[in-house]
């Protein structure tokens, strides 16, 4: 028996080749699952197999020209990823971070101690809850509450009636325009032709722009440049200097930007911003702000007269104070078990190396100074009476204005409350603002390193230009490329399903009662399975009657595939036979060819009609062919048996098959169209019951829904019942298999297996799974440099007002503008009185990567960075919140 051929014959050797890829995929999928990553040089290996891969580095001549371009910068892109990965990871840092935070235990650190138990908890959270809900129904019954919302309400209608109203009144024109439309023009007009090219309207635009801008990029390099050159002195750049050249620098620029622009722009902005504000203070002046405060107030004081508003204040307010406790508590805990967490080495190794990969991307800038300025602002406020005094005065003043009834009426009340905004302006924004500013400093500064890396800038630079160049025309605009949609649908899509080529099929096996069945080595070839044609066809019809004639509407639907084929090589199986006659048990090997059309069918639907058994739809014809199907036994204990009744079962199977295939598509069909009826009459008996029940109608939908979920989950439970002595399963590895001990001829599993094993194998985070590609290492990858601490620019930090504050004090009122004290040390001092403790003068403070220089601290600002003295962190050691005082013990 002779078949037409199939589009791509099966080739043995290809095919092991891609299953063994498929397979080592698989591999390398359990070995992420278990923790491991690929090393540097498997990396380096596989990114070099990419590039030198035929769709990269041979591309289709199909392409377009700008698509072949775009596969270059495709190529560049993974070119450049692999240097700025490789270099910056030289070491392996990051697979060996990865590794460590999975072994983190904690050394000596404790876990701290629940304050409560679950139930406890469950308990106060209900209590919360109903407080809440109280308070909630108090507000909103409340007659002041409901005013205000209904005043605010046609406050709002009344501006938004403003501004529809001033749009009218732009777009209306006015009576002179009115009068003159019926005018013709003068005789003999003529008029210039304006110059519409796209060059010309470009450079209107540009000199429209350049008239109103400010300044240009030379006027802040100018007054950069200048600022820079006067701060230099004979030993370097004195921070005073240069803070006071670039204040007068910023003035510089300030009045350069103001000269530049128009006096009619500035004009047009100062009315604009006096209409805006007039506006705002005729809608909310002065009386109707203090009068809705005052109405806030009474709001307040009627709901606190309620009797179920003292106990819900009242239980809210212990929670929160009993929660506080806990979490105090706790912090005091947790400060001991991060010391001891700090014992363990898996942390500390990830710590080294995380910082280092941080470091290393940021252009080799060590985060020293970082660390410090914000080790120093915490302890500095861990330490300080007056910010706890501040909070605790505002816990209090909280406390009477919910309990109190009629104190948020009283004058105290807002001299109280006025007395506490100042006092924490001052607190939070002033005297602790030169810490902040130095933070923020230091992070501005190591972000933009990020920047300023040579590495990072090339990445960047090539994937902008990938993108541009698939988006953007020659001009920089962005455009629609119909040729590169051609490219991905008609070269790039049909070669990837041509690269996909042989994928494997797990093992397949079945148990019940009466059988048990094995098949293994199922190998599909994509190019083969994908159908050779597609037909898609509808045919609809729309009549409109009156009077005696009715109306109609057919829709038809054909869809016809043709061209599956297959040709499957030594596909093992197993059958036992257990009941029955004849009793069979056979092992053996085949193959399994359909070319020429293979598998075809055509399926002809159309609208249900009234007298029709269906309701929406209805299948008018199918064919199944599966002609050209063949079988042939290579390993069988009845081979010879087979081969004689070969013809007569082929005769009799394959038709009978066919109308098997037929029967069992249109049931499917009809079971879809009968689940669509039963959803269908659910939602118009809830349609019925909302006409009776309008309260219920907003739930039509959520029904309708549920109707849905409940006719599915019935028929899954039929299904399960059904099958409830049938076993089915899928085995990628003899471990997932329900015969473990059957194993077939060459089989897919067993090579599964190999490779799960494989993926487990290797020290640490390492795995041999992962080699894939067969290109060579790169030979010239540049060498990470050291990272070390830059000489920047950055804030002095530092507390600002008296520095002698002691428990029962206040700084408040005394602000200083500048820090006199000599250095930020000598300001710790004096604040807590202990001049005999460890100075930590930024001058003299050691920094984690060697020390500060020397005179570091000063008025004008802080010199950070420096040569270290120790270079980077040794291997297995961190750094990283060494002078943190929870950390270290000082708090």
């Amino acid at each position: 028996m002779t078949s037409a051929a199939v589009n791509r014959p099966t080739n043995v050797k290809q095919k092991e080749a891609d299953v063994n890829q498929k397979l080592q995929l698989y591999g390398i999928y359990s070995a992420f699952a278990n923790g491991k990553v690929p090393s540097n040089k498997q990396i380096d290996v596989a990114l070099n197999s990419a590039i030198a891969s035929k769709p990269l580095a041979n591309p289709s001549s199909k392409l377009s020209p700008e698509g072949r371009h775009l596969v270059a910068d495709l190529r560049d892109v993974i070119d450049q990823a692999k240097i700025l990965l490789l270099t910056k990871n030289e070491g392996n840092l990051f697979q060996d971070f990865l590794w460590q935070t999975r072994f983190v235990s904690g050394a000596g650190a404790q876990v701290p101690g629940a304050p409560i138990d679950k139930t406890t908890a469950q308990q106060h959270g209900n209590q919360a809850l109903d407080g809440l809900r109280t308070l909630g129904t108090l507000l909103i019954s409340n007659g002041q509450f409901r005013k205000l919302l209904n005043d605010a309400t046609i406050l709002l209608r009344d501006i938004a009636g403003d501004a529809a109203q001033n749009a009218a009144n732009r777009v209306n024109p006015s009576q002179d325009q009115l009068s003159q439309i019926d005018q013709a023009a003068d005789d003999n007009t003529w008029h210039d032709v304006p110059d519409l090219s796209r060059e010309n309207i470009r450079n209107q635009a540009k000199n429209t722009y350049n008239k109103q801008k400010p300044l240009s990029r030379g006027d802040v390099q100018n007054v950069a440049s200048g600022t820079a050159d006067q701060s230099q002195t004979g030993e370097g750049v004195d921070p005073d200097l240069a803070r006071q050249q670039g204040s007068q620098g910023l003035s510089q620029l300030r009045d350069q930007a103001s000269a530049n622009v128009p006096d009619e722009t500035k004009d047009k902005a100062k009315n604009f911003r006096d209409r805006t504000t007039n506006y705002a203070k005729e809608k909310l002046p002065k009386e109707r702000r203090d009068q809705s405060i005052f109405r806030l107030k009474k709001m307040i004081v009627e709901i606190q007269s309620h009797q179920d508003y003292q106990q819900a204040i009242e239980t809210l307010l212990n929670l929160a104070e009993e929660y506080s406790g806990h979490g105090k508590n706790l912090s005091q805990q947790g400060a001991g078990s991060v010391k001891g967490a700090h014992g363990d080495s898996a942390l500390t190794s990830a710590e080294t190396d995380l910082r280092t990969l941080l470091e290393r991307f940021a252009n080799y800038t060590s985060a020293d100074d970082m660390i410090d300025a914000v080790n120093t602002i915490y302890r500095d406020a861990d330490k300080d009476p007056e910010l706890k005094k501040w909070f605790k005065s505002i816990d209090g003043y909280v406390r009477k204005c919910l309990k109190e009834q009629g104190f948020i009426m009283q004058d105290n009340a807002n001299e109280e409350w006025n007395q506490l905004y100042d006092h924490g302006h001052f607190l939070l924004r002033e005297r602790y603002r030169d810490h902040t500013n130095r933070v923020l400093d230091e992070v501005k500064f190591f972000g933009l390193q990020f920047d300023e890396d040579p590495m990072n800038k090339q990445f960047a630079a090539s994937m902008q230009k990938l993108f541009l160049e698939l988006g953007n025309d020659e001009n920089g605009k962005p455009v629609f490329k119909q040729h590169l949609v051609k490219d991905l649908s008609q070269v790039i899509v049909p070669g990837i399903f041509e690269s996909v080529r042989y994928v494997p099929i797990p093992r397949i096996e079945y148990s019940d009662p009466m059988i048990d069945a094995i098949v293994e080595n199922l190998v599909i070839e994509s190019d083969n399975l994908a159908p050779n044609s597609f037909e898609f066809g509808s045919d609809n019809y729309f009549r409109w009657g009156r009077k005696t004639v009715t109306n109609t509407n057919k829709n038809k639907v054909m869809v016809s595939v043709s061209g599956v084929q297959m040709d499957l090589k030594d596909v093992s199986y197993y059958i036992h036979r257990k009941q029955g006659f004849p009793s069979i048990k056979d092992t053996g090997v085949m193959d399994i060819h359909m070319g020429g059309t293979g598998f075809s069918f055509k399926i002809a639907m159309e609208t249900a009609d009234k007298s029709d058994g269906q309701h929406f739809f209805k299948i008018n014809k199918i064919d199944v062919d599966m002609k050209s199907l063949n079988i042939k036994l290579k390993q069988s204990k009845h081979k010879l048996l087979f081969n004689i009744f070969k013809p007569l079962l082929f005769a009799v199977v394959k038709p009978a098959i066919s109308k098997v295939l037929e029967k069992l598509i249109k049931d499917q069909v009809h079971q879809l169209d009968a689940k669509a009826f039963e959803i269908h009459q659910e939602a118009e008996r809830v349609a019925r019951a909302a006409k009776n029940d309008p309260q219920n109608a907003p739930n039509i939908y959520n029904r309708y829904v549920n109707a849905a979920k409940t006719t599915l989950t019935k028929n899954k439970e039929k299904a399960q019942a059904a099958s409830a002595d049938k076993k089915t399963n899928v085995a990628m590895t003899q471990h997932d298999s329900m015969f473990q001990n059957i194993k077939l001829p060459g089989g897919i599993s067993t090579k599964a297996t190999e490779y799960k094993n494989l993926a487990a194998q290797g020290d640490k985070w390492e795995s041999p799974v992962f080699g894939l590609g067969s290109a060579s290492e790169t030979t010239n990858l540049p060498k990470a440099s050291s990272v070390v601490r830059k000489p920047h620019q950055v804030s002095s930090g530092g507390v600002r007002g008296p520095q002698n504050v002691q428990g029962g004090q206040s700084t408040f009122g005394q602000a200083q503008t500048s820090n006199q004290s000599a250095g930020f040390g000598n300001q710790v001092n004096e604040a807590f009185g202990n001049n005999q403790t460890q100075d930590y003068s930024l001058g003299k403070t050691t920094g984690m990567n060697g020390d500060f220089p020397a005179g570091g601290a000063s008025q004008g600002g802080y010199q950070a960075g420096g040569v270290p003295q120790g270079g980077v962190p040794q291997s297995g050691n961190t750094t990283l919140g060494a002078n943190n005082p929870v950390l270290s013990g000082l708090s």
